[in-house]
């Protein structure tokens, strides 16, 4: 996981209006509302933080988009609400925040970790890539309902890897929505070493 970096804010926003990695949610309000550029487009690129955030403050502010697609004067109320949601994702940013009749309930981004690192080893032929600069083997990004992952993985020698890649998504995928009933925007699946299978008694991982 990505931590907070240390120093004050150049711009002078207070820390609580920022996300873990440091960029500011009015930043990424900015290209939902207004149609900006990223600030830093390879930071944004690479941080899961930032791309749920994106896909969480899109969601949040699509009301406010239909009715201007009609021609329709937001109700303030409305905007209230909207900006209320917003502001709320970087007092949580280490949570999801799943609305309910009754309360709110908050996901640790480690629960969410821990979930997307059991289904990916779920999936025939795959092992977590541990070490190599990955302690967790995965990258999580949460902001309201919506999270991205960008994975680290090892596979076997001979497994056809672009078909592997997609069940680890697909499953990721489902146990999120199973068990957190969360969005995911994004599972990016990085392999970065392969393994040969301790049993040899089968033929060759690599046909000839």
């Amino acid at each position: 996981m990505r931590s907070m970096p240390s120093g004050a804010p150049r711009d002078g926003s207070s820390p609580r209006d920022r996300l873990p990695c440091g960029v500011p949610v009015d930043d990424l309000l900015a290209q939902v509302t207004d149609g900006k550029p990223p600030q830093d487009p390879a930071h944004q690129r690479s941080c899961a933080h930032c791309r749920a955030t994106l896909a969480e403050v899109r969601d949040i502010w699509s009301p406010v988009q239909e009715l201007a697609a009609e021609h329709v004067r937001a109700p303030t109320g409305l905007l209230d609400a909207v900006m209320a949601r917003v502001r709320e994702l970087s007092r949580h940013p280490w949570y999801s925040l799943v609305p309910g009749p009754n309360g709110h309930t908050r996901i640790a981004s480690r629960v969410l970790e821990a979930i997307a690192r059991l289904a990916a080893e779920s999936v025939p032929r795959v092992g977590l890539a541990l070490g190599q600069g990955h302690e967790s083997g995965a990258d999580v990004g949460v902001a309201g309902t919506h999270v991205v992952i960008d994975i680290y993985l090892s596979v076997e020698l001979g497994a056809p890897i672009p078909e592997i890649a997609d069940q680890v998504r697909d499953r990721i995928r489902r146990h999120l929505w199973r068990h957190a009933g969360l969005v995911v925007v994004e599972v990016n699946v990085t392999i970065v070493d392969v393994e040969v299978p301790r049993t040899r008694s089968g033929p060759d991982p690599l046909p000839r």
